[in-house]
């Protein structure tokens, strides 16, 4: 019996229109950050595939195009477990980082870690995004921002979120 090896991505999407002024490139203005585009599992397959079509033709595109998934998307810190073939790891992580936009603003795809397991990479999904929370947190409340909810349940709820993925 033949055992279908997989890899792990775990990307971080970055927005640079949603970073303070201090890490943004346009320092002239004193504008507050604007709020980064909501992404949809959907969305963002579809964007992948394109850029699998663009960067690497139609052959790149078939190879890679149906042997990857999205496992997990938090619209909150915008991180992302992609599941792919060992084969085609290299040519998607390539589509990532060649990816420039997303719902119309601009986007940076940093992959965090990669694994051969889910649950190496549950557990490096949990660590990123507990420092992700809290460093919103931190940021909100040298802002002087109300408190929206719980820093301590939304780690819980991101944390079940990811601990209930299965390959």
């Amino acid at each position: 019996m033949v055992r279908f090896k997989n890899r792990y991505l775990l990307v971080s999407l970055i927005f640079p229109s949603s970073l303070p002024n201090s890490l943004a490139r346009d320092n002239d203005d004193d504008q507050e950050p604007s709020a980064p585009p909501s992404v949809s599992e959907g969305g963002l397959i579809h964007l992948l595939r394109e850029s699998l079509s663009v960067n690497f033709g139609d052959v790149g595109a078939g190879e890679v195009g149906g042997q990857f998934s999205i496992k997990y998307l938090s619209p909150a810190t915008h991180l992302v477990i992609i599941r792919v073939s060992r084969e085609h790891l290299r040519t998607l992580w390539a589509s990532l980082t060649l990816l420039r936009r997303v719902a119309g603003h601009e986007v940076v795809a940093r992959v965090l870690h990669v694994s051969g397991t889910i649950r190496k990479i549950q557990h490096s999904a949990i660590a990123h995004d507990r420092a992700a929370v809290l460093a919103k947190a931190r940021s909100s409340k040298k802002r002087g921002a109300k408190e929206v909810g719980s820093v301590d349940e939304t780690l819980k709820a991101n944390e079940e979120a990811i601990m209930a993925l299965e390959a």
